[in-house]
């Protein structure tokens, strides 16, 4: 079982240790060693692999110890430990910065211990060592630092319960919680959870009540506490839409009502047509507010607006005489790099009256200042903030204003369609088109930290150290509402509560692959589907930046030869999901990965889609 979290319990000796699922195992007694899983007694440190936790004991200074997932993890730590920082000492020399004296300890004591344990000479360095000698130095230090002595091991299990509408978690929903002889009063939190139930005894009585609109307690969910962590999810329709419509035989007839602008996402499947039938609006109309130049080619997660004109969108501007680039990038707000890439301007100093430009002021501001801000340009985050009052993906409770026909004096009340389509994928698709360009612009250069935005101690995302593809899928779910699966790990989506497995892929999904033979990969969300059989994955640190790759070409059938662990989806998603599948698996197809890049303004195919950590 793996462990994610770990809490050190000074009072008692005892650490709790906190798996993906939930279920807990505290270690208490024993050697310290042995309850923190870490056998060379190494002290915290910034970005340590595999330390889950932090414990401080007083012995008698204070010392902060680091907690690592397994004895496993902990040993490795301390292997990497000595043959980086100590490849070019002795024993002895080792040992005074490993056990200085002025810490309590006798490092020329620990150090005949070591050699005599190990048969390590005293002129050997560490990083001379063959493979037996160290793994016997490995071994003293264990044995040194308190012989790995257990203590004694209790695992406590748990009920997590998620409430969703069918595609997204519900907050704030009050329900009555009894456990045993004890009620509590409990309310979701903004991921539509309740506080983990702690199985404090066995054969207790687990029961959850619901007070329905007539003011009667329903019970939507009981059981015994037993042996085993469950993870329950609630579905139920929450929410309430009310329309004010206009009269229907106005006293002036009019020749055309006026809107107010509606955000809309494009979801897979649409297509321009379909869109402007919905709001009884013009293909046209919408292609030109929004600055669509191929009314055939819309994509799914992108941004369009309805009844109005899309300020954030590109726009054109023709070359007037005495122009420079500088002072349209300062009149527009923009970037003179931006303007640059985006209408591949070799060089900046040669533009032309009468040129047309086009200019994006999505995520930028003005080019007189001195740096470009870490900006988040996702504008909303439905299970966290209010929407806008016109936007189309409604909450619990709202209500619409109502809107006239486009070309008719009759009035008619038109609701925006619901948009429960995987939410994350707008912030996906924004990210991958604002900041990173379909993959022009390289990590080192996106003005943003997707593992500090998630909570993920690692500094960078630049080097072969700092893999980021699990904390750009975590920030996309964040920013619209949903549980993460708290780490950097590609594989922590396989392993994690929040999390569910699907029998097929559908748009949003996240798939999970893995290098075989390690327990390392790469994770992505599934985008669209080619006429080919190929699969579009759009994912992060795919050739350092924000892509949409082929699936099999280049993961699975490539040179990177990974293997598919599956398909998953939130927890408070996982009805919407089998509703998709069962449907007949709604998809976008589009022809092959080259025609998408092209449309998306993306590098075409290369061997640089490989890269990836």
């Amino acid at each position: 079982m793996r462990f994610i979290n770990a809490i050190y319990h000074a009072s008692t000796k005892t650490v709790e240790y906190e798996s993906s699922n939930g279920t807990r195992l505290l270690k208490t007694g024993g050697s310290l060693n042995w309850r923190f899983n870490n056998p060379g007694n190494l002290i915290s440190v910034k970005n340590q692999k595999g330390k889950i936790g932090i414990g401080v004991v007083y012995n008698p200074d204070k010392h902060s110890f680091a907690i690592f997932s397994s004895i496993e993890a902990g040993d490795n730590a301390k292997r990497s430990l000595l043959k980086r920082k100590y490849k070019d000492f002795t024993i002895p020399e080792m040992m005074k910065k490993y056990a200085p004296g002025n810490d309590g300890n006798n490092p020329e004591a620990y150090a005949n211990f070591i050699m005599s344990e190990s048969g390590v000479a005293q002129g050997e360095k560490v990083g001379e060592l063959d493979d037996s000698k160290f793994s016997k130095v490995i071994k003293a230090i264990s044995k040194k630092e308190g012989g790995l002595k257990p203590g004694t091991e209790k695992w406590v299990y748990v009920t997590n319960v998620t409430v969703s509408d069918g595609s997204r978690p519900v907050a704030d929903v009050p329900f009555k919680v009894t456990l045993g002889s004890t009620s509590y009063e409990w309310k979701t939190d903004a991921y539509g959870k309740l506080k983990t139930i702690i199985h404090t005894k066995q054969g207790m009585a687990i029961v959850v009540k619901y007070t329905n609109s007539a003011g009667k307690e329903d019970v939507v969910y009981s059981a015994v506490a037993g042996d085993e962590t469950k993870n329950i999810l609630l579905t139920r329709n929450f929410s309430q839409f009310s329309a004010k419509t206009l009269a229907d035989t106005p006293k002036v007839p009019r020749a055309k009502s006026t809107q107010k602008p509606i955000e809309y996402t494009v979801m897979s499947g649409d297509t321009l047509s379909k869109i402007a039938e919905r709001y009884k609006t013009s293909t046209d109309e919408i292609a030109k507010n929004n600055n669509i130049k191929d009314v055939s080619k819309i994509f799914p997660g992108q941004h369009l607006t309805i009844y109005g004109v899309n300020a954030n969108g590109p726009s054109n501007y023709t070359v007037v005489p005495g122009d420079t680039l500088v002072k349209i990038a300062e009149k527009n707000g923009v970037y003179v790099d931006d303007i640059a890439r985006q209408n591949n301007i070799s060089d900046p100093n040669k533009i032309y009256p009468g040129q047309s430009i086009s200019i994006d002021k999505s995520g930028n501001v003005t080019s007189g200042q001195t740096e470009k801000p870490v900006a988040n340009p996702i504008a909303s985050k439905p299970a966290i903030k209010k929407p806008e009052k016109n936007s189309i993906n409604n909450e619990n409770k709202k209500t619409l204003d109502s809107v006239g026909g486009k070309n008719s004096g009759n009035p008619i009340a038109l609701l925006p369609h619901d948009q429960r389509e995987a939410p994350w994928m707008a912030v996906a698709f924004e990210e991958g088109e604002t900041r990173w360009k379909w993959g022009r612009v390289k990590e080192g250069d996106g003005g943003i930290n997707y593992h500090k935005k998630t909570g993920i101690n690692m500094s960078s995302m630049v080097g072969n150290s700092n893999p980021w593809c699990a904390s750009f899928i975590n920030y996309c779910l964040k920013e619209s509402g949903y549980s993460t699966s708290g780490s950097a790990s590609s594989q922590s989506f396989s392993k994690n509560k929040n999390f569910i497995k699907i029998s097929q892929p559908i748009y949003g999904a996240i798939v999970v692959l893995r290098k075989k033979g390690s327990w390392t990969g790469h994770v992505a969300f599934i985008y669209c589907f080619f006429e080919d059989g190929e699969i579009g994955v759009l994912g992060g640190n795919q050739g350092d930046s924000v892509t949409i790759n082929p699936l099999y070409q280049v993961y699975i059938n490539g040179r990177l030869h990974y293997e598919l662990i599956g398909f998953y989806v939130p927890k408070p998603y996982y009805a919407y999901a089998q509703k998709t599948i069962s449907s007949g698996l709604r998809k976008t197809t589009m022809s092959n990965i080259a025609e998408l890049r092209e449309s998306l303004g993306a590098n075409l195919p290369s061997n640089e889609d490989e890269r990836t950590r």
